[in-house]
């Protein structure tokens, strides 16, 4: 029941990390990437499909069954997916943030006056923690989440940076 516990509580707070990040910006609230952008020019944009981003092989190989991602996502300019296995409740998630929010593809630095709970991962990545990784691509921050109990936490980790690298390269700029 620890784990299940741990678990559940570094969800909740890669999510409101990745959020709080997510709507970073100006004073105004407005992305740096989209703020001149005109406002039909936004309800137009082709929305991301992060779920085609990863394919039935990497979600089945961590989860132990094929299942049909499922995007809550709103925004045309972000993306999400979540893959869960009904029978145990494990999860791989995938977060695509506002464009701007990585420029140059470079994670900003932690918010000032915040605990860091991170630890440096490969090519620029951060670990937070349970599986999850920050990753900068098509300068946004984005973030991807291996919920697997069977794994250790340095498994889930290198499940989860395994995956940011085939998810970059399809991050819309």
């Amino acid at each position: 029941m620890t784990n299940v516990k741990h678990l559940v509580l570094v969800m909740v707070a890669g999510c409101a990390v990745a959020s709080c990040q997510s709507h970073a910006g100006t004073a105004s609230g407005q992305q740096g990437g989209s703020a001149g952008a005109a406002p039909s020019e936004r309800a137009t944009a082709k929305p991301i499909d992060a779920c085609s981003m990863l394919s039935p092989q990497d979600i089945s190989g961590l989860l132990g069954v094929t299942v049909q991602g499922t995007s809550t996502g709103k925004d045309p300019q972000m993306g999400d997916c979540s893959w869960e296995n009904p029978a145990t409740m494990e999860s791989i998630s995938l977060q695509i943030s506002n464009p701007g929010t990585a420029r140059n593809n470079t994670l900003p630095p932690p918010e000032a006056g915040f605990p860091d709970p991170s630890k440096p991962g490969p090519d620029g990545m951060r670990l937070l923690g349970g599986g999850q990784v920050e990753f900068a691509a098509g300068n946004r921050v984005n973030t991807v989440q291996v919920a697997v109990l069977k794994l250790s936490s340095d498994q889930a980790n290198s499940a989860a940076i395994d995956l940011a690298r085939k998810i970059s390269p399809q991050v819309p700029t």
